[in-house]
Protein backbone atom coordinates (compact mmCIF):
# COMPACT_ATOMS: atom_id res chain seq x y z
CA UNK A 1 0.00 0.00 0.00
CA UNK A 2 1.09 3.56 -0.61
CA UNK A 3 0.20 6.92 0.90
CA UNK A 4 0.65 8.43 -2.56
CA UNK A 5 -1.95 8.71 -5.31
CA UNK A 6 -0.66 6.59 -8.18
CA UNK A 7 -2.70 6.48 -11.37
CA UNK A 8 -4.06 3.11 -12.37
CA UNK A 9 -2.20 1.83 -15.40
CA UNK A 10 -1.25 -1.48 -16.91
CA UNK A 11 1.77 -1.67 -19.16
CA UNK A 12 1.11 -1.86 -22.88
CA UNK A 13 4.26 -3.95 -23.15
CA UNK A 14 3.76 -7.67 -23.67
CA UNK A 15 6.63 -9.84 -22.54
CA UNK A 16 7.54 -12.30 -25.31
CA UNK A 17 8.44 -15.15 -22.96
CA UNK A 18 4.97 -15.39 -21.42
CA UNK A 19 3.30 -17.79 -20.80
CA UNK A 20 5.94 -19.77 -18.88
CA UNK A 21 5.64 -23.35 -17.71
CA UNK A 22 6.87 -24.02 -14.18
CA UNK A 23 7.37 -27.36 -12.44
CA UNK A 24 6.79 -27.28 -8.69
CA UNK A 25 7.56 -29.80 -5.98
CA UNK A 26 5.98 -33.15 -6.66
CA UNK A 27 6.05 -32.48 -10.40
CA UNK A 28 2.98 -30.24 -10.48
CA UNK A 29 2.87 -28.19 -13.67
CA UNK A 30 1.86 -24.53 -13.42
CA UNK A 31 1.62 -21.83 -16.09
CA UNK A 32 2.60 -18.23 -15.36
CA UNK A 33 0.92 -15.70 -17.65
CA UNK A 34 -0.72 -12.29 -17.82
CA UNK A 35 -3.89 -11.64 -15.86
CA UNK A 36 -7.20 -12.37 -17.60
CA UNK A 37 -10.64 -11.07 -16.63
CA UNK A 38 -11.85 -14.58 -15.84
CA UNK A 39 -9.19 -14.78 -13.10
CA UNK A 40 -10.80 -12.02 -11.07
CA UNK A 41 -13.18 -13.97 -8.82
CA UNK A 42 -10.63 -16.63 -7.92
CA UNK A 43 -7.97 -14.03 -7.16
CA UNK A 44 -10.41 -11.99 -5.10
CA UNK A 45 -11.28 -14.96 -2.90
CA UNK A 46 -7.61 -15.90 -2.42
CA UNK A 47 -6.71 -12.37 -1.40
CA UNK A 48 -9.82 -11.93 0.77
CA UNK A 49 -8.88 -15.05 2.75
CA UNK A 50 -5.31 -13.77 3.25
CA UNK A 51 -6.59 -10.41 4.49
CA UNK A 52 -9.04 -12.13 6.84
CA UNK A 53 -6.19 -14.24 8.26
CA UNK A 54 -4.65 -10.91 9.23
CA UNK A 55 -0.95 -11.78 9.24
CA UNK A 56 0.58 -10.79 5.90
CA UNK A 57 -1.11 -7.67 4.46
CA UNK A 58 -1.92 -4.43 6.29
CA UNK A 59 -5.55 -4.28 5.16
CA UNK A 60 -8.09 -5.09 7.86
CA UNK A 61 -10.80 -6.10 5.41
CA UNK A 62 -11.39 -6.70 1.72
CA UNK A 63 -15.13 -6.89 1.36
CA UNK A 64 -15.86 -6.02 -2.25
CA UNK A 65 -14.52 -6.97 -5.65
CA UNK A 66 -14.18 -3.25 -6.41
CA UNK A 67 -11.88 -2.76 -3.42
CA UNK A 68 -9.80 -5.67 -4.72
CA UNK A 69 -9.68 -4.20 -8.21
CA UNK A 70 -8.57 -0.82 -6.92
CA UNK A 71 -5.76 -2.28 -4.86
CA UNK A 72 -4.57 -5.44 -6.56
CA UNK A 73 -5.53 -5.07 -10.23
CA UNK A 74 -4.55 -1.44 -10.73
CA UNK A 75 -1.39 -2.21 -12.71
CA UNK A 76 0.33 -5.30 -14.11
CA UNK A 77 -0.72 -8.66 -12.65
CA UNK A 78 0.73 -12.09 -13.41
CA UNK A 79 -1.17 -15.25 -12.57
CA UNK A 80 -0.07 -18.82 -11.86
CA UNK A 81 -2.62 -21.34 -13.11
CA UNK A 82 -2.77 -25.11 -12.91
CA UNK A 83 -1.48 -26.37 -16.26
CA UNK A 84 -4.48 -28.62 -16.79
CA UNK A 85 -7.80 -28.06 -18.48
CA UNK A 86 -9.20 -26.62 -15.25
CA UNK A 87 -6.67 -23.75 -15.24
CA UNK A 88 -7.40 -23.20 -11.55
CA UNK A 89 -5.74 -20.05 -10.21
CA UNK A 90 -3.08 -21.00 -7.65
CA UNK A 91 -1.34 -17.69 -7.07
CA UNK A 92 -0.41 -14.30 -8.47
CA UNK A 93 1.67 -11.18 -8.06
CA UNK A 94 1.27 -7.58 -9.10
CA UNK A 95 4.01 -5.19 -10.23
CA UNK A 96 3.35 -1.50 -9.77
CA UNK A 97 5.15 1.73 -8.89
CA UNK A 98 5.86 2.16 -5.20
CA UNK A 99 5.93 5.94 -5.61
CA UNK A 100 4.60 8.43 -8.18
CA UNK A 101 6.36 10.64 -10.67
CA UNK A 102 10.10 11.05 -10.23
CA UNK A 103 10.34 7.87 -8.16
CA UNK A 104 7.98 5.70 -10.21
CA UNK A 105 10.92 3.67 -11.53
CA UNK A 106 10.95 1.84 -8.17
CA UNK A 107 8.33 -0.90 -8.10
CA UNK A 108 6.54 -2.92 -5.49
CA UNK A 109 5.21 -6.47 -5.73
CA UNK A 110 2.33 -8.15 -3.95
CA UNK A 111 2.27 -11.94 -3.83
CA UNK A 112 -0.58 -14.29 -3.01
CA UNK A 113 -0.75 -18.09 -2.99
CA UNK A 114 -3.90 -20.15 -2.62
CA UNK A 115 -3.97 -21.95 0.72
CA UNK A 116 -4.16 -25.41 -0.90
CA UNK A 117 -1.17 -24.63 -3.13
CA UNK A 118 1.25 -23.67 -0.37
CA UNK A 119 4.31 -25.75 0.39
CA UNK A 120 4.98 -26.52 -3.28
CA UNK A 121 7.53 -23.75 -3.86
CA UNK A 122 5.17 -21.58 -5.90
CA UNK A 123 5.92 -18.42 -3.94
CA UNK A 124 9.64 -18.78 -4.53
CA UNK A 125 9.20 -19.47 -8.24
CA UNK A 126 6.98 -16.43 -8.69
CA UNK A 127 9.51 -14.33 -6.76
CA UNK A 128 12.31 -15.46 -9.08
CA UNK A 129 10.29 -14.52 -12.15
CA UNK A 130 9.18 -11.26 -10.56
CA UNK A 131 12.74 -9.92 -10.73
CA UNK A 132 13.02 -10.39 -14.48
CA UNK A 133 9.45 -9.40 -15.27
CA UNK A 134 9.72 -6.16 -13.28
CA UNK A 135 13.07 -5.34 -14.87
CA UNK A 136 11.76 -6.11 -18.35
CA UNK A 137 8.75 -3.86 -17.76
CA UNK A 138 11.23 -1.02 -17.33
CA UNK A 139 11.56 -0.67 -13.58
CA UNK A 140 15.00 0.06 -12.15
CA UNK A 141 14.56 -1.32 -8.66
CA UNK A 142 12.13 -2.96 -6.26
CA UNK A 143 11.29 -1.85 -2.74
CA UNK A 144 9.12 -3.81 -0.31
CA UNK A 145 7.79 -1.52 2.40
CA UNK A 146 6.45 -4.06 4.87
CA UNK A 147 7.50 -7.69 5.18
CA UNK A 148 6.28 -8.65 8.61
CA UNK A 149 8.84 -10.59 10.62
CA UNK A 150 6.36 -13.38 11.33
CA UNK A 151 6.30 -14.18 7.58
CA UNK A 152 9.36 -16.41 7.72
CA UNK A 153 8.78 -17.93 4.28
CA UNK A 154 8.78 -14.51 2.64
CA UNK A 155 11.86 -13.34 4.55
CA UNK A 156 13.70 -16.46 3.45
CA UNK A 157 12.79 -15.90 -0.20
CA UNK A 158 13.90 -12.27 -0.38
CA UNK A 159 17.12 -12.89 1.50
CA UNK A 160 17.86 -15.89 -0.69
CA UNK A 161 17.36 -13.83 -3.85
CA UNK A 162 19.84 -11.19 -2.72
CA UNK A 163 17.54 -8.38 -1.62
CA UNK A 164 19.19 -5.86 0.70
CA UNK A 165 17.60 -5.27 4.08
CA UNK A 166 17.51 -1.49 4.31
CA UNK A 167 15.27 -0.95 7.29
CA UNK A 168 13.24 -2.30 10.16
CA UNK A 169 9.92 -0.68 11.06
CA UNK A 170 9.13 -1.33 14.72
CA UNK A 171 5.54 -2.32 15.51
CA UNK A 172 4.63 -1.84 11.84
CA UNK A 173 1.40 -3.80 11.95
CA UNK A 174 -1.16 -4.92 14.49
CA UNK A 175 -1.56 -8.50 13.29
CA UNK A 176 -4.30 -10.91 14.20
CA UNK A 177 -3.26 -13.13 17.09
CA UNK A 178 0.19 -11.53 17.27
CA UNK A 179 -0.35 -7.91 18.22
CA UNK A 180 2.17 -5.27 17.18
CA UNK A 181 4.75 -6.79 14.85
CA UNK A 182 7.93 -5.39 13.27
CA UNK A 183 8.46 -5.35 9.51
CA UNK A 184 11.60 -5.56 7.37
CA UNK A 185 12.11 -3.34 4.31
CA UNK A 186 13.83 -4.90 1.30
CA UNK A 187 15.46 -3.31 -1.76
CA UNK A 188 16.78 -4.80 -5.01
CA UNK A 189 18.70 -2.86 -7.67
CA UNK A 190 17.84 -4.35 -11.07
CA UNK A 191 21.10 -3.13 -12.57
CA UNK A 192 22.75 -5.98 -10.66
CA UNK A 193 20.44 -8.58 -12.21
CA UNK A 194 22.07 -10.56 -14.99
CA UNK A 195 20.76 -13.08 -17.49
CA UNK A 196 17.14 -13.74 -18.40
CA UNK A 197 14.14 -15.80 -17.35
CA UNK A 198 15.43 -18.71 -19.39
CA UNK A 199 18.09 -19.42 -16.76
CA UNK A 200 15.47 -20.14 -14.07
CA UNK A 201 15.02 -23.89 -13.62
Amino acid sequence: MSCYVIKHRSSSQRLPYLPLLMTLRGGRQVTLDNYREQDEQQLFHIFKKIVEDGQNYPQEKMESVQDFRDYYLSHDVFVARDATETEDVLGAFYVKPNFPGRSSHICNGGFIVKETARGLGLGKRMAEYFLYIARDLGYKASFFNLVYVNNEASLKIWRGLGFKEIGLVPKAGYLKGLGYTDAVQFYYDFSTLTGSVEQIR
